[in-house]
């Protein structure tokens, strides 16, 4: 076995991992200037998760090629699970895999929770203000339908909500 495929394979899970906590850092400041209502730190802290989004593709696509590059010096299907490759590795080298995997794991995690925070939120506030402007401009949504039945065009007056709305 080259156990320079397999550090390869450990240092791009580990790198991963920490471009992964980083985009959880990133969403946590998206949701705090969007709870705070701050729209120019969005953009700000929008763009960057963005950039850290991207540096997690990179990273992600280095890893499944050092997984490939590692499966393929082991002489294992290509389709192998992390158990199945770390039978086939010494016993010296199971530990280190395995702790990366549980660690890109947790990270992964991480981020899908924080995302799924972030998306509650902000669905959860958009439906309410959408029920809530519905429900005080009803003319505002849809078509509005005259007595005889034909469509009635809608005043295109502008709706200005305050920030604290």
């Amino acid at each position: 076995m080259n156990t320079i495929t397999l550090e390869s394979f450990l240092d791009k899970t580990a790198a991963l991992s920490v471009v992964l906590d980083r985009f959880v850092e990133e969403q946590r400041v998206v949701a705090s200037a969007v709870r705070a209502r701050n729209w120019l730190d969005l953009e700000e802290s929008l763009k960057r998760s963005y950039a850290t989004a991207e540096m997690a593709t990179v990273a992600e696509q280095e890893r499944v090629a050092a997984w490939e590059t590692l499966v393929t010096d082991l002489g294992l299907p290509s389709d192998s699970s992390v158990f199945r490759v770390s039978l086939a590795l010494p016993l010296a080298a199971r530990s280190p895999l395995t702790d990366a995997y549980r660690s890109l794991r947790l990270s992964a995690m991480r981020a899908r929770i924080e995302n799924g925070a972030l998306d509650s939120f902000v669905g959860t506030a958009e439906s309410t203000l959408a029920r809530t402007i519905e429900e005080l401009f009803p003319g505002r949504k849809g078509r509005v339908y005259g007595k005889s039945g034909k469509t009635r065009a809608v005043g295109s007056d502008a709706l200005v909500l305050d920030a604290a709305f």
